[in-house]
């Protein structure tokens, strides 16, 4: 024998549907706010292998003519030289920031033997005290403690 309620509930209601949607909202809204900083330094990661490959391009472009690039304006420049056919190093692409629509750029400059690669930083870490620092070639390579500008050098 078979028992059947009268009143038996066969669906949520809508209150039931608009706090499960709200619960939902909340836990995903503190997930998103707790992985900013983690995209933060994923990105200022990102940002010191950039500058390490364009060291390596820098290299073979001086192996190859005993100088660095000198009188580049811009990365954008600095880009143009190293990819060239002309130049012959064979260096498909130069890295750009990953926030380079933000205004965020790499720096550099040379004076034919030396260099400096910068980039500023969107956190500040405390191994950034161990890179190059003050005025470095033109560029603002910040200061000793503190700064999120990361400098690096031959």
């Amino acid at each position: 024998m078979k028992i059947q309620f009268k009143n038996s509930r066969k669906a949520y209601t809508l209150i039931e549907m608009l706090m499960v949607v709200a619960i939902i909202g909340v836990l995903a809204s503190s997930i998103l706010v707790g992985l900013s900083g983690t995209r933060a330094k994923a990105r200022d990661s990102r940002r010191i292998t950039d500058l390490k490959s364009v060291q390596t391009a820098l290299e073979l472009y001086y192996g190859k003519y005993n100088s660095y690039p000198s009188n580049i304006g811009n990365w954008d420049d600095l880009t143009t030289v190293l990819t060239s056919e002309e130049t012959g190093i064979q260096v498909n692409k130069i890295p750009k920031d990953p926030l380079s629509g933000s205004g965020k750029m790499y720096l550099y400059a040379s004076d034919g033997q030396t260099y400096v690669l910068g980039a500023q930083m969107e956190t500040k870490d405390q191994s950034l005290d161990d890179d190059l620092d003050g005025q470095q070639l033109g560029i603002d390579c910040g200061q000793a403690v503190g700064d999120n500008i990361y400098c690096i050098s031959l």
